[in-house]
């Protein structure tokens, strides 16, 4: 269990944050942040069953950040949700876009999640569990990246170092979403929702600007290699080439930034971001 005792924030000091999922990528750069702000929080890995310690001066507030890549999160969520219900704790629950089809235009929050396979059917699930608690957020995330983890940022450059020939789909549009992004709307959130009992519900974030797998595998190409040389990647465009495992659509974020007054954030600042970091951990390692 991890646990940051810092000063008492004046903005949030009426909760007290659980991070449920400290050990996945959102929760990870959650912990961080809110240690870097010297707020009070206690991280416990989803998987975990502990109990978390309450303070008696504020109310528990649990935030979930389950992976997409790991199924037995959603297990985890499912018995982590019935407690917050069982505590009457807040709760925020980072859920994904992957709960909708592919359409012609932008998705919103005011649309029925229509997506017909079973993560989908999962995350809507988990999504009315949150529900019960009618203080929720329940927060919708684009196409998660970090290059931390096995997902699509992670595969691209693990494949091009390996084998520098990779052909990608570039007709499925989608948002790329930095994870630390994320973590800092949650922040965001947290201080502000306590302040009107009309800010709980749903919302929509994704990074700015929709571009395909092949427009993104570039964009990764081009920052990795002021780190190393990947001369010899050739990436070509491909129908049903290399896209992520789980893809979400497109949408509209106008409901997150008007209520929460949230500045919109574009992916490509966040890629420069994460991958200079990841090298930095890459050099801080080999140095040890």
């Amino acid at each position: 269990m991890f646990q940051n005792a810092g000063i008492k924030p004046l903005g949030i000091s009426s909760f007290h944050s659980h991070i449920i999922g400290a050990d996945r990528p959102v929760g990870k750069h959650l912990t961080r942040l809110l240690a870097e702000q010297n707020l009070i929080y206690r991280g416990v890995s989803i998987e975990s069953t502990e109990r978390p310690h309450l303070q008696s001066s504020a109310r528990p507030v649990y935030i979930l950040t389950p992976s997409l890549l790991n199924p037995r999160d959603i297990e985890a969520s499912r018995f982590w949700l019935q407690r917050a219900k069982d505590e009457d704790a807040l709760v925020i629950f980072v859920s994904t876009l992957a709960v909708y089809k592919a359409r012609s235009g932008e998705t919103n929050e005011t649309i029925t999640p229509d997506q017909d396979n079973e993560l989908a059917h999962c995350f809507t699930e988990l999504e009315a569990l949150a529900q019960q608690n009618p203080q929720h957020i329940i927060l919708r995330v684009g196409q998660l990246f970090s290059l931390e983890s096995e997902d699509f940022a992670g595969k691209v450059l693990n494949h091009i170092r390996t084998t520098p020939d990779l052909a990608l789909d570039m007709q499925k549009l989608f948002q790329p979403t930095p994870v630390d992004d994320v973590a800092s709307v949650i922040v965001a959130i947290l201080r502000q929702v306590n302040c009107s009992d009309n800010l709980w519900g749903t919302y929509h974030f994704t990074g700015v600007e929709a571009t395909s797998s092949y427009g993104f595998a570039e964009a990764l190409l081009s920052e990795a290699s002021q780190y190393e040389d990947l001369s010899s990647a050739c990436l070509t465009t491909q129908e049903g080439g290399m896209m992520p495992d789980v893809w979400t659509p497109v949408s509209d974020q106008t409901h997150l930034f008007y209520t929460f007054g949230i500045k919109k954030k574009p992916w490509r600042q966040g890629l420069a971001r994460l991958i200079k970091s990841y090298y930095r951990a890459d050099k801080t390692e080999a140095e040890a």
